[in-house]
């Protein structure tokens, strides 16, 4: 596997930490909160595998799972474009123009303020698209389009597993990048510690459920997909330096919604894993 692909150009070097360490923690000592039940698992069979190719837009892929998710939550399956949340993203960091990936904190900023457009009106190059075909995806009828789709609140992510477990189950869903090195998930798919390396590059994912052991469930953007996140390799993400993590969720105060079983998509779901 090349550097670059190893990297998918989550562009930490540009990440905007102060803003993400400005976000509000989670309301969860609430009555809403402390009365919510979560489900025992949220999995992401409704997640379609997704391949960034040779384009850096690792952030963009997870930005818009994150919208899917939300959308799921609100009781609609859709297909956002991730290259329009790559390249709106870019924008809003100052880097649009060159496949030099983007950044969480500008991709959730993206996500609040403009939302993500359906896949269907953009299609997704097999290459970084030149300035025409930039100025098509990011039009003015595409951004409008984009607005159902908005996160209408960001938030820091809970350190407590438990925590976390509890605002998956509620409705949200984890944009992140990280130090990426080649091993980090194991051939079974179960990613047990972290530890990265100085010289590795930048790569963006996102949690979208758990398992009934508490696992996270995560989304890649390379065709191998969905993998698990252990409560021992997160803490040890989620604690290092160079990660950048946010929470979003589809209401302002970020009260848990009781969706799980009553969502159109899960009545129809398979039996879970």
């Amino acid at each position: 596997m090349s550097e670059t692909k190893m990297s998918g150009n989550w562009k930490k070097e540009k990440e905007d930490y102060s803003f993400i360490r400005s976000l509000s923690q989670v309301p969860m000592s609430t009555p809403l909160w402390k009365a919510f039940a979560r489900p025992a698992e949220v999995d992401i069979k409704w997640h379609r595998n997704e391949d960034q190719g040779q384009i850096g837009s690792c952030q963009g892929h997870s930005l818009s799972s994150v919208l899917e998710r939300l959308a799921l939550v609100r009781g609609e399956t859709v297909q956002l474009s991730e290259i329009f949340a790559y390249l709106s993203s870019q924008k809003l960091d100052g880097l649009l123009g060159s496949d030099d990936g983007s950044t969480i904190s500008g991709g959730c900023q993206v996500g609040l303020e403009y939302g993500c457009c359906p896949e269907a009106l953009t299609g997704y190059p097999s290459g970084y698209p030149r300035r025409a075909d930039r100025e098509a995806i990011l039009s003015s009828a595409n951004y409008e389009a984009a607005l159902p789709y908005k996160a209408l609140s960001l938030w820091e992510v809970p350190n407590d597993h438990d925590k976390v477990l509890d605002f998956i189950g509620g409705g949200g869903a984890i944009n992140f990048g990280i130090a990426y090195y080649d091993g980090y998930i194991p051939d079974d798919r179960i990613v047990r510690s972290y530890q990265p390396r100085r010289s590795g590059g930048g790569h963006a994912m996102c949690v979208l459920g758990y398992d009934k052991d508490g696992n996270l469930r995560a989304a890649n953007s390379w065709a191998d997909g969905g993998y698990l996140i252990t409560p021992k390799a997160w803490k040890q993400m989620i604690e290092y330096s160079d990660t950048a993590a946010i929470g979003l969720m589809g209401n302002k105060e970020a009260v848990p919604v009781d969706w799980y079983n009553n969502s159109p998509y899960y009545k129809m779901r398979l039996k879970p894993e």
